[in-house]
């Protein structure tokens, strides 16, 4: 939570928040009670509205994720994030070699080319990154692993400028990614699988030294 808020802490009261962040008491309200259905605070009468602990907190809601700022994101979340990807991406590539049709390669393709050609911008650059990994979920034929592209996307992007603190250089991450892509191309799933399992031990390299550096 922002503002130097712990948890378990008391927020401010209403009238306190309403005038911190210029907006209207009811605005504040509602924008508290979105935060109790996310269970990310609680309320209770002359108690107050406290902070729920960040362990209670459901990390895989979509919203929850996106409102995480990049540096906000602890380094073993996003190492946890990591381990999740290697558990799931591998899969999704190879899916995506031995099913993805045309139109959907063609896109992770598309990404591909975006990454390449913003080397030199980072927002543009993390963005096409994203759009990769989310054209590789969607081209897996697996409506599951695709809608788990949803919960992950919006935090992606936040946490590969975390780890652009540590990361390799843009063109190698673009070759890195190459390999992938053109193992699916070439419809070799076993290859696509391996590619991707080692862009991900790259991605877990770089969350170890980040949390070196964090320390």
């Amino acid at each position: 939570m922002s503002g130097g808020i712990r948890e378990g802490e008391a927020l401010p009261r209403e009238a306190e928040l309403s005038r911190k962040f210029a907006v209207s008491r009811q605005a504040v309200r509602e924008a508290l009670k979105v935060l109790a259905a996310k269970g990310l605070v609680t309320s209770r009468r002359r108690a107050g509205t406290h902070v729920v602990p960040r362990t209670a907190w459901n990390l895989l809601d979509p919203d929850v994720l996106a409102w995480h700022r990049a540096d906000t994101l602890p380094p073993d979340f996003v190492s946890d994030l990591v381990e999740l990807r290697r558990l799931i991406e591998p899969a999704a590539a190879e899916f995506a070699a031995s099913r993805g049709d045309t139109r959907r390669v063609a896109k992770i393709g598309a990404a591909l080319d975006a990454m390449r050609a913003a080397v030199d911008d980072p927002d543009r650059f993390y963005a096409a990154d994203v759009e990769f990994h989310l054209a590789i979920f969607a081209a897996s034929g697996n409506a599951l692993i695709e809608r788990l592209s949803m919960i992950l996307g919006p935090l992606l992007e936040a946490s590969f400028r975390l780890q652009h603190e540590v990361a390799n250089d843009a063109e190698t991450v673009v070759g890195i990614h190459n390999a992938v892509y053109d193992a699916i191309v070439d419809s070799d799933a076993p290859r696509a699988r391996k590619a991707m399992a080692e862009l991900l031990a790259s991605a877990r390299e770089v969350a170890t030294r980040l949390t070196a550096v964090r320390a």
